[in-house]
């Protein structure tokens, strides 16, 4: 992954996850991150919840069907400043005592797709999409 896409990423306070059961039922939540060795570590403990984790409906849907999605954005009202990167890939459970907790989302990313708005100098506006492949530009 290159610098650029590691650096957008990192300045994101918090990413999305997009999970899917078997059935295929989509399923979105907000998540804090960190990425590491161009993995994407959610971390599932020490902070409260409602439910046992095992219960939590991103890890049932990991456990049924490891593909995912992650997405991190920046949005700001003068739209030349907007970007995503979007990370596909397939997430494991990790039980390992670290930094954050005892239980991480491991994602191991697949695709990357970056996407930044540009404005054209006459016609308005248009949008530019930069699709890459680990790091390699496609």
């Amino acid at each position: 992954m290159n610098k650029k896409i590691l650096d957008l990423i990192s300045s994101a306070k918090i990413g999305h996850l997009a999970t899917a059961s078997s059935s295929l039922q989509p399923y979105l939540t907000p998540v804090v991150f960190v990425i590491e060795q161009e993995s994407i570590f959610i971390p599932l403990d020490d902070k409260p919840k409602t439910t046992t984790i095992k219960q939590l409906k991103r890890v049932k849907n990991i456990t049924e069907n490891p593909r995912v999605s992650f997405l991190v954005d920046h949005y700001e009202e003068h739209w030349k400043n907007l970007w995503f990167v979007m990370l596909i890939g397939h997430a494991t459970l990790l039980y390992q005592k670290g930094k954050f907790g005892n239980l991480y989302i491991k994602i191991s990313i697949d695709k990357t797709v970056y996407w930044k708005f540009r404005q054209s100098s006459k016609n308005g506006s248009i949008y530019k999409r930069n699709r890459m492949i680990s790091s390699h530009i496609v």
